[in-house]
């Protein structure tokens, strides 16, 4: 390994050195991942910035419509949007019944929508920032395997607007506005309003009507005052409603449903965050946060994928048949998060100590027609963490840089078939560094970073405890911690002209305790539920990069490979997993577009990205195929407008975003099947803009 990054780093070094095109900047991008500003090229961390321009060019409207442009980050589905996301690998794929603390943390303005992907609207982004690996000093247990930040357009004094109107195939169109005033010389305000609606991409033949259908709204204000010389305030209120149909799922794995009771896959929250910073001292700065948010959600779907009436014969088959089944299953949960930071940092940022403490309360109400009376349960996390950081600086170009992080959570869980269970831990996690600028324009560094995720209640696991055919034995009742060691050596460089930047990131990291996902089958009953698996290892190479090759033609990169494995587990169904790859880890994903202006203000931009096949679960071994996809845009730009015609998946690959395997077919006798969920097919529209 250490040939290999030397090489790397001797190859890049000579190149960056030297000027070898033109003048053109590149957009330098400042991210807060590190207690401190700084840009892309000066983290020492992997990670990637998806900016305004860029969501643009997609007709991007939501955060899955992104993820294929950076490197080792996936999605699933198993719900209307791709809402569960890996990075490196490690991240949940589903849920159902359980109690979940998600492995990919999803931040939005600040605000804390863990859990909770649906959120993830992207009108009026300024930008999307992805953090991969564990970011245990400053995230703790939302970030094993990294975190996703969503930064909205902040307020400015600056009187602003933007008016965005767009329509597709699908029948989808979206509408959004925001503006934006100094209310004083001091204090600016900024308010947006979006809507998206589709017929979304599955018919019911049966009902004859799209069944996976779109509608969704949010609504955003931020508000940020000097308040005196010495302190600054920025608040953020979000509402989001979002009222999707969830039918992915069919008995021929196509894109034509005969359900007779789809599901739906609804958001409506509120949240809110202040920041605060106070510099009177001459020696630190103190800065606070506080965010919440309650949010009401509706997970359903028809379990049985078919109808059973006897006017439709041939679509209702499997219905009708004299061993089929009719039900539905229902998750209506409240979430009541709230959480509280309080820091010091020194006037330089050479150093930081703070304390934070977050509560999260979710109450499950489950309808299930096989169940006489709702399950309900109550599940309440208390996390309280100190950390800090330190940098010393060795000499002119090199960094050391310190971070630990000790929190303790406890966890009540309670529900109606009498389970009461309690669960504590004490938790580390943290982060060495050491930086190395080699010229003024390239970085090396070398880290060293702990992760750690909470363990928890299977909370589907008790409420079919009691069930007729299953036997989860009690130790699966509840599950441990996960912990993770990262290593990383990376490189990071810019051209002498600034047109060309490049990150070169090369990791391993170490799984302990390892939280996989099983299944227990029996005839068309099945309970899912968390295991610790001994161990399991994750290495790789990413690559990113932008040149802008001339002042018309530019060029943008992304390469990642993946290899994992998982040790020592054998699967519920006694599938032996040892020396297997884990789920959700393609050993290859890529990304290369090229963009060229053809004309003054008119600029055509054409994309492929594509990922190796994967493992779809750690329960068995069916996979997604490999896939490549072709993306294009042409884009005019007029004073204070822009007109965008968008494609995405324009080959039309039928691409997998959520598998699973049983037996639910009465007609070929219950046998054992892979069922799939499709993503978007081939998708296009046009997009208007306009902006004062």
């Amino acid at each position: 390994m250490k040939l290999k990054l030397s090489t790397i780093t001797l190859a890049l070094l000579p190149f960056f050195s030297h000027q070898v095109l033109a003048d053109d900047n590149l957009e330098t991008i400042v991210v807060t991942g590190d207690f401190q500003n700084e840009t892309i090229q000066t983290l020492s961390a992997s990670a990637s910035v998806v900016d305004e321009l860029t969501i643009a060019k997609r007709g991007a409207q939501y955060l899955d419509e992104i993820l294929g442009a950076t490197a080792n980050v996936n999605f699933t589905a198993g719900a209307s949007r791709g809402r569960f996301m890996q990075i490196r690998g490690i991240g949940l794929r589903s849920q159902f019944v359980d109690p979940i603390y998600p492995s990919v943390g999803l931040l939005i303005d600040g605000i804390n929508y863990s859990g909770l992907g649906a959120s993830a609207l992207l009108f009026d982004t300024e930008s999307v920032v992805v953090y991969r690996g564990p970011q245990g000093t400053k995230f703790g247990s939302d970030a094993l395997a990294g975190i996703v930040e969503v930064n909205t357009q902040a307020a400015t004094t600056a009187p602003s607007l933007k008016v965005k109107l767009g329509a597709g195939n699908y029948g989808s169109y979206e509408a959004g506005l925001a503006a934006g005033t100094g209310l004083s010389d001091d204090t600016a305000v900024r308010v947006s309003l979006y809507q998206r609606e589709s017929d979304g991409y599955v018919d019911n033949l049966y009902l004859n009507k799209p069944t996976q259908q779109q509608d969704e709204q949010v609504a955003r204000v931020k508000l940020n005052s000097q308040v005196s010389d010495n302190l600054a305030l920025e608040f953020a209120y979000h509402h989001i409603d979002t009222e999707n149909g969830y039918d992915g799922f069919t008995l021929d794995n196509s894109r034509n449903s005969v359900a007779d009771t789809p599901g739906q896959d609804n958001l409506s929250s509120d949240a809110f965050s202040l920041r605060g910073i106070y510099t009177r001292s001459d020696l630190f700065n103190v800065e606070f946060k506080v965010s919440g948010l309650d949010a009401d959600t509706l997970y359903s779907y028809d379990e049985d994928w078919v109808c059973n009436d006897a006017a439709q014969p041939a679509l209702c088959a499997a219905g009708l048949h004299p061993e089929g089944y009719s039900s539905t299953d229902a998750y209506e949960r409240n979430h009541e998060n709230g959480d509280i930071e309080f820091l010091i940092k020194d006037k330089q940022n050479d150093w930081v100590v703070g304390v934070f403490a977050k509560r999260n309360d979710v109450d499950l109400t489950r309808h299930y027609t096989w169940l006489e009376n709702p399950f309900t349960s109550a599940y309440t996390v208390e996390s309280k963490a100190i950390f800090g950081q330190y940098v010393h600086h060795l000499s002119d170009k090199t960094r050391l840089i310190g971070g630990l992080r000790a929190e303790q959570y406890d966890a009540d869980y309670l529900d109606s078939n009498g389970f009461s269970i309690e669960t504590d831990d004490v938790m580390w996690g943290g982060k060495v560094a050491l930086e190395y600028q080699v010229v003024p324009r390239t970085m090396i560094y070398t880290s060293l970073t702990r992760g750690y995720k909470v363990g928890g209640v299977n909370g589907e696991a008790l409420a079919k405890a009691k069930d007729e055919g299953l036997n989860i034995p009690a130790e699966h009742h509840y599950f441990d911690p996960e912990y993770v060691w990262n290593a990383e050596f990376g490189v990071k460089g810019e051209s002498e002209d600034k047109r060309h930047l490049v990150r070169v990131t090369a990791f391993y990291m170490q799984r302990d305790d390892i939280q996989l996902k099983q299944w227990q089958v029996s005839n068309q009953q099945f309970a899912g539920y968390i295991d610790n698996a001994s161990k399991g290892s994750n290495y790789g190479l990413e690559v990113e990069g932008n040149l802008q090759y001339t002042d018309r033609l530019g060029f943008s990169y992304s390469a990642g490979y993946l290899e994992t494995e998982i040790e020592d587990f054998v699967a519920a169904s006694g599938l032996n997993l040892d020396g297997r790859d884990q789920a959700q880890a393609p050993n290859y994903q890529y990304s290369f577009a090229v963009n060229y202006e053809l004309m003054d203000n008119l600029v055509v931009e054409l994309g492929v990205e594509g990922k190796d096949n994967y493992y779809l679960s750690d329960s068995h071994n069916e996979q997604a195929r490999n896939h490549n996809l072709i993306n294009a845009s042409l884009s005019y730009y007029g004073d204070n407008w822009s007109l965008t015609a968008w494609g995405r998946n324009l080959a039309d690959e039928d691409i997998v975003v959520r598998g699973f395997r049983f037996g639910n077919n009465p007609l070929d006798g219950w046998q054992d099947n892979t069922y799939v969920q499709y993503g978007e097919p081939r998708v296009y529209g046009l997009s208007f803009s306009y902006e004062l």
